[in-house]
């Protein structure tokens, strides 16, 4: 029962899921739902078809076959045989141990970290220079695969020279010149090298498939050394002789003892003599130590990345790396350490300092067999590393990072055999230094640089933090690799200091000639993570609010742009309005900022989402994407180290307010904006329309978020190659928080504009202003600022007026002197006395200065009312320091005197004088002082009394520059003849003295409120008539210099 009422149970289960799967049938092939997307299935076999395809042929080797044989060959060489038993009769057991175990931790700490940057992803043919710059960059896997290289040819080197220290040994009778002689070993080397490179260029693959059999002779001629300690001498062997040959070649014959392990030998060779004589090699003079004895043995425990250089020969490249590597490394450093115990167990010091070959006098049937065993194991790696040197050479070439070697590139498939003949020219260079000692440690620089970088590269693979860092070997930690990195430096710098920084000088220089080579290259390497985490850092930990130390121009270079086809028909090419920003702002570099080059691409109007729209056609998604490629390209071809936007928009003028707001990130917003004068500010039409009114907007939003304006108009900007010799001139007429002093500064770090001179214009009339004392003044105040200007006052004898006339404005009466309060004053403490007489000296100063102060200051007034008096006391050791240029304003809102305190910069506030009440119009809440009687008096009354002066600042929340109004926009009617004259007047003047500057710095008027947008632009054009090169500036009235330290 129970079993038929589970039965319908698991129907009524099926039956839902039956229905399910004949709905999913075909889900991931759905086009309509995945608008034609790949499914899982087919992702899947596309990754398995692309890993046999890129195999090319299908690997073959394993484990032990592809890795562990190979790094065996590799580690197991001439030194064990030749060098073991003299360096242990040198340092002793115990330091002889030491400098053995410290080398063998080296390559154990390195495996870990090849094994780590092995498993992290699919490896393709190169080994370990394919590891290494992947990990690191181009850059530095060109300088430490050129070591690699070097260390591969260097070795090949030591290899041959100790196939004929052997040979001496063999047949001394059969040598080209006088055994024991560096010539011998010389001539001898390059007869062996020769053959070499005849057998390699015959087939680099035959000498691959000779490895093993090298490798199980290594083992056979270690079998013997085992044996032969273990068993001992023969009874009738001892002692035996040995011909030892003295530095000036003169032969003799010496005697020696040896016998199995015993703890004899083992208390009389614990210790180390560093001082006792040896004649093994009596031409070699070098006084050893711990640390010189560790650079001759270093050789030995190389090779750990020959499997690496396999990896494209494996079956499972991130399998096998690993478990070969550390297994070949583990079990030579046993066999290592066991030597250097059994060694010194078996002979006495005499025996292991003057026996050369004593790893072949102690072997075991004959000596003989260890001899020719060397001989043919040393031959063999050295063909081995001339076959890797000269792929490693052809790899690095075909890279393309170090242009100079592009000749050893060669196609795949084909032999590098100009790459074997440039490995052959550089170890034909280490054999002519014919001494084996002398070759090891030049050896060991090569190797320790290379190592460096592998530890170095897991360590910062980690510390990048990349999603991509995720190796399967997970036997690693990032503080063991960064140890490994400085136990390798450690070495090299104890071992030669001199030597180690030439071969760091060398990586250096190599370093930098890819870097310069290979801007081109991405391979995703660790050093670009790197960089991203120290920017996030420092990004986050920069202060927003920037001191007037530290202000320095941050470019937004705002300008039109759109997509087009190029002349082919087949790219897309970003165009932008006005290229001749990016040269002004290149040129800028010199404040060392960022720079943004924001374009706007306006859709004009059309939905970006409508049929058709960029963000819908599928050709018109792919020109915004070309956009930001070119965009980059843009900047690359004029010079300017910055970034690149473009923002796409329906209407320009939420694309300016878009730009301005999300460009830069932290501190590092663009706090300038530079822009063009529009060139189309007088077309008829909408096109003109829309030329005023992006200017006009954008002048706006620069305004509403504190941007410092900069406005380009310009004919003829000079080029990158020009020279320029004449002048900058700046007109001074605000203060704009010394944007204007400082622009032609930065312009000459630029070499275009190094040899300008900068000349400084102030206007001045006679009435109530001495020209000379404002040129004391003013020369003084750029002193104080550390400037090389040049200070000119230019006085105004005939002054402006709104209608012409010498009169400009209307006396002030007794009401007017009668409202200010002067009590508030810090300098008159005592006006209860002194009130009516200095109300005299104002109506008379304010009568008699009116005429020379006219239009000009009302000019930059009229945007908004002004309080009756502000107030700025700026003092220097109690006394205040007033800084008078002329007649006209030298702040944003038109006030006539500068006062700076010369111990600290305080804030601007609004004190003084209180106003005149008027009456009070329905809702409002504060009383607005906009009679022209008003600003005249407190004009006349500030220029005019040197007792009563300071900057002064009214609340910028009650200021409305350049608000303007629809109807503003759209019409058209010229500029009032009263702002006419003054342009034309001031034009006039600027003119006379600057006509042939190469540029002229000046400040931009606001936009007077009773005019049009097309007379605002009008009254500028005019005032910039006949200049060739223009900046206009609107600063915010924010220092940007100080003249502290």
């Amino acid at each position: 029962m129970a079993g038929s009422g589970e039965t319908p149970l698991k129907d009524a289960v099926a039956t839902p899921k039956r229905a399910a799967s004949e709905h999913l049938e075909g889900l991931e092939l759905d086009k309509a739902l995945w608008h034609g997307r790949t499914g899982v299935s087919a992702i899947l076999k596309s990754n398995a078809s692309a890993k046999v395809a890129g195999a090319g042929n299908q690997p073959t080797q394993g484990t032990l076959m592809g890795v562990v044989f190979p790094c065996m060959s590799n580690i197991l060489g001439v030194v064990l045989f030749l060098r073991a038993p003299w360096i242990i009769g040198k340092a002793g057991i115990l330091q002889g141990f030491l400098l053995i175990l410290i080398c063998c931790i080296c390559t154990f700490v390195t495996s870990l970290s090849l094994s780590a940057i092995a498993t992290n992803g699919r490896i393709k043919g190169g080994g370990a220079y394919y590891l290494i710059s992947r990990s690191l960059g181009p850059a530095v896997g060109a300088g430490v695969g050129l070591c690699f290289y070097m260390a591969n040819s260097i070795g090949a080197a030591m290899y041959f020279m100790g196939t004929v220290e052997a040979w001496e040994t063999a047949a001394p009778s059969f040598q080209l010149m006088t055994p024991g002689d560096l010539n011998n070993v010389r001539v001898t080397g390059f007869v062996i090298l020769a053959g070499a490179l005849v057998i390699v260029g015959g087939g680099i693959k035959y000498v691959a498939r000779l490895g093993t059999i090298f490798l199980f002779t290594v083992l056979a001629v270690i079998l013997c050394m085992y044996l032969g300690i273990f068993i001992g001498p023969a009874a009738d062997s001892l002692p035996y002789d040995v011909d030892i040959v003295d530095a000036s070649g003169i032969v003799s014959t010496a005697q020696f003892m040896w016998s199995q392990p015993s703890a004899e030998n083992f208390a009389a060779n614990w210790g180390p003599a560093w001082n006792d004589l040896q004649r093994a090699f009596p031409l070699d003079k070098t006084e050893y130590s711990f640390i010189a004895m560790m650079g001759l043995w270093f050789p030995a425990v190389t090779g750990i990345m020959a499997g690496a250089n396999r990896s494209a020969d494996l079956i499972d490249p991130a399998d096998s790396i690993p478990k070969g590597t550390l297994f070949a490394q583990g079990l030579t450093s046993l066999i290592y350490l066991s030597f250097a115990i059994l060694y010194g167990c078996s002979a006495p010091r005499r025996t292991l300092l003057d026996d050369r070959f004593f790893a072949a006098s102690s072997a075991w049937p004959v000596k003989d067999i260890v001899v020719y065993g060397v001989m043919a194991s040393t031959i063999g790696a050295g063909l081995t590393s001339l076959t890797s040197a000269s792929k490693l050479l052809s790899a690095i070439a075909s890279d393309g990072t170090l242009p100079i070697l592009r000749i050893f590139a060669v196609s795949p498939g084909k032999e590098p055999r100009l790459a074997l003949l440039g490995s052959g020219v550089l170890c034909a260079c280490a054999i002519t230094i014919g001494e084996l000692n002398a070759v090891a440690p030049l050896l060991t620089m090569f190797f320790l640089m290379c190592y460096t970088c592998v530890n170095l590269s897991c360590a910062i693979l980690h510390a990048a933090e990349d999603p991509n860092w995720r190796p399967r070997f997970r036997y690693y930690h990032w503080s063991v690799s960064l140890a490994g990195a400085l136990l390798c430096i450690w070495m090299m710098f104890a071992m030669s200091a001199l030597v180690a920084m030439v071969a760091v000088l060398l990586c250096m220089v190599i370093f930098v000639y890819a870097t310069y080579n290979s801007h081109d290259v991405n391979w995703g390497d660790g050093f670009q993570g790197v960089k991203f985490q120290i920017a996030k850092n420092i990004l986050a930990s920069m202060n927003l609010r920037t001191h007037t130390k530290n202000w320095r121009p941050q470019l937004l270079v705002v300008t039109g742009a759109w997509i087009h086809s190029a002349a082919d028909g087949q790219d897309e090419v970003l165009h932008v309005h006005e290229t001749e920003l990016l040269t002004v702002a290149s040129q800028l570099k010199g404040g060392r900022g960022i720079t943004i080059v924001g374009g706007v691409c306006s859709s004009k109007g059309n939905s970006a989402f409508s049929n058709g729209g960029m963000f819908v056609s599928g050709s018109a998604r792919q020109n915004v994407l070309d956009g930001q490629a070119a965009m980059h390209e843009l900047l690359t071809q004029h010079g300017i180290s910055g970034f690149g936007r473009v923002v796409y928009t329906e209407d320009y003028s939420d694309g300016l307010l878009s730009l301005v707001q999300i460009s830069g990130l932290g501190a590092f917003q663009p706090n300038t904006v530079m822009t063009a004068w529009p060139r189309d500010w007088a077309e008829p039409g909408k096109k003109g329309v829309e030329a005023r009114m992006h200017f006009i907007r954008l002048v706006q939003v620069a305004v509403v978020f504190q941007k410092v304006i900069l406005c380009c108009k310009t004919d003829n900007w000079p080029g990158p190659l020009v020279r320029l010799g004449g002048s900058i001139d700046i007109w001074w007429i605000v203060g704009d928080g010394g944007v204007l002093l400082l622009l032609p500064f930065l312009l000459q770090k630029h070499r275009v504009w190094h040899g300008c001179r900068t000349r400084l214009f102030v206007l001045a009339d006679l009435v109530g202003n001495d020209p000379q004392t404002m040129q004391q003044q003013c020369e003084q105040f750029i002193r104080d600022f550390r400037l090389e200007i040049e200070v000119h006052v230019e006085v105004i004898e005939h002054p402006f007026g709104r209608d012409g006339s010498a009169a400009a404005s209307a006396p002030v009466s007794d009401a007017d002197l009668s409202s200010i309060d002067l009590s508030v004053c810090p300098e008159h403490t005592t006006f209860d006395d002194e009130g009516p007489e200095v109300r005299n000296r104002l109506r008379s100063n304010s009568n008699s200065s009116s005429k020379g102060l006219g239009h000009l200051e009302r000019w930059h007034r009229a945007n908004s009312p002004m309080p009756a008096s502000l107030r700025l006391s700026g003092r220097a050791g109690g006394r205040a320091v007033p800084l008078t240029v002329g007649s006209v304003p030298t702040t944003p809102y038109g006030l006539d005197r500068v006062s700076f305190d010369v111990e600290a910069p305080r804030p601007l506030e609004p004190v003084g004088v209180k106003p005149p009440k008027p009456a009070v119009r329905p809702n409002e809440e504060s009383p607005s002082v906009s009679e022209p009687g008003h600003k005249r008096f407190l004009l006349k009354r500030s220029v005019s009394d040197p007792g009563i002066g300071g900057i002064a600042e009214w609340n910028l929340k009650n200021q409305h520059h350049f608000m303007t109004t629809e109807e503003q926009m759209n019409s058209v009617a010229p500029c009032s003849r009263q702002e006419m004259d003054l342009a034309e007047s001031l034009n006039a003047v600027i003119v006379q003295q600057s006509a042939s500057s190469d540029l002229v710095v000046t400040n931009l008027p606001d936009m007077p409120p009773s005019e049009s947008a097309f007379g605002y632009f009008q009254l500028v054009d005019t005032m910039m008539k006949g200049l060739q090169n223009c900046i206009l500036v609107r600063g915010t009235s924010t220092e940007v210099i100080t003249a502290f330290s």
